[in-house]
């Protein structure tokens, strides 16, 4: 069965077997710090597969992998057992690939606190999710968390999609209080989508469903698989946070292949000059923290922005906890829910910027009231932008 998890063996951890391994971590802000990427999908996405692959293969990668609900209140969906004695196991096992694995009830973040006690042993953080799980919650929690934050970053957010499945899981009904269901939120928080299975369906249908999850989210990279075989430096070191660039796909921010897509979209802003920071600020507390499309009062009533990216030439930038404010600097802004930071872009993490187009803000989320959110930002832009 996909979703069944593999037997796993303990075996001694051989560090210096590890250290021949050719690993290629990616470039993080500080060389202390690891990524942590969230892996979630529906129930028969094909994370199983995936995490199988990861536990057992030769890839040369030294990969922490944590299976559990992450604090979800109906208990552990999936367990694994040790061949030994087949008792639950819920802590960390040495395997023979270089990898780490364990399970735990409570929440994940325990268990990363945990892993951080063994830490070099490992290159990157995977935190596998139940399929009923929403990635936007353990996100924040990740991100909101001081203590974990001197030792990890949060990398991205990669959603396993069922190609032969998802027009129909798209269509189920929210649990009730919600306004989403499971499936909807997985693809509109994701960095990295995965069209799974893509063997059991047709090419017109593969295209169907790539058109329906680009409008979902027009910021993921979407890429195709089989038996979720899966290009490990595609969806881990991705930098997802950090990331400056936005891409250049024009964000209609209305669907148009099925009827699921018609109230969650994507939209982007432009903001081709320089503003001065403190008036943007203001305007995403407003938009983000109060729910209200600043300056156009009673629109977005049933709007809820989900993800917010950002990169822009800003005036006057004043980090958070500094004193100092920064003239000039390309300042790059990354939202989940009511929460988001924004930073200086490093220097050692520039990339070539090509026209004044690069510097946009871009939606993801539901019932984007687009006109009013136009309206909004222009006003912005003639308030804010700097001769």
């Amino acid at each position: 069965m996909d979703d069944e998890i593999p037997e796993l063996i303990p075996a001694a951890f051989d560090e210096q077997a590890a250290d021949l391994q050719p690993l290629s971590p990616p470039p993080p802000l500080s060389d202390q710090l690891v990524p942590a990427t969230i892996l979630t999908g529906y129930l028969g996405s094909g994370k199983t597969t995936l995490l199988n692959y990861i536990l057992t293969a030769e890839h040369g990668k030294r990969i922490a992998v944590i299976m559990n609900e992450f604090g979800d209140s109906q208990g552990i969906d999936q367990s694994f057992t040790s061949v030994s004695n087949g008792a639950m196991v819920e802590d960390w096992l040495d395997l023979k690939n270089g990898c780490l694995c364990c399970t735990v009830k409570d929440k994940g973040l325990k268990a990363i606190e945990t892993l951080m006690e063994r830490k070099g042993k490992f290159d990157y953080i995977l935190l596998e999710t139940t399929g009923l799980a929403d990635p936007g919650n353990i996100a924040a929690m990740l991100w909101s968390n001081e203590e974990l934050g001197s030792d990890i970053r949060l990398d991205g957010v990669v959603t396993m999609v069922d190609s032969k499945n998802i027009l129909r899981q798209l269509d189920e009904t929210p649990p009730e209080g919600e306004t989403m269901n499971e499936v909807q939120k997985q693809l509109a928080f994701a960095d990295r989508i995965v069209l799974n299975k893509v063997d059991l369906v047709s090419d017109e249908t593969v295209q169907t469903v790539r058109g329906i999850v680009e409008a979902i989210n027009g910021t993921a990279d979407v890429s195709s698989a089989e038996f979720a075989k899966v290009d490990l430096d595609s969806i881990l070191g991705i930098g997802a946070y950090t990331d400056v660039a936005l891409g250049r796909r024009q964000f209609s921010g209305s669907g148009h292949h099925h009827h699921i897509d018609r109230n969650i979209s994507t939209m982007a802003l432009e903001a081709p000059g320089q503003l001065r920071w403190s008036a943007v600020d203001e305007w995403i507390q407003e938009l983000l923290w109060d729910s209200r499309i600043p300056g156009v009062p009673g629109a977005g009533e049933n709007m809820e922005i989900l993800r917010l990216k950002a990169l822009l030439l800003t005036a006057d930038f004043k980090p958070v906890g500094a004193d100092e404010k920064t003239a000039r600097a390309t300042v790059v802004v990354q939202g989940v829910r009511e929460m988001y930071d924004s930073f200086v872009v490093p220097d050692n993490n520039k990339v070539d910027i090509e026209h004044a187009a690069s510097y946009r803000v871009v939606l993801i989320g539901r019932c984007l009231p687009q006109d009013a959110l136009l309206a909004s930002w222009d006003a912005l832009l003639k308030k804010a932008s700097v001769e």
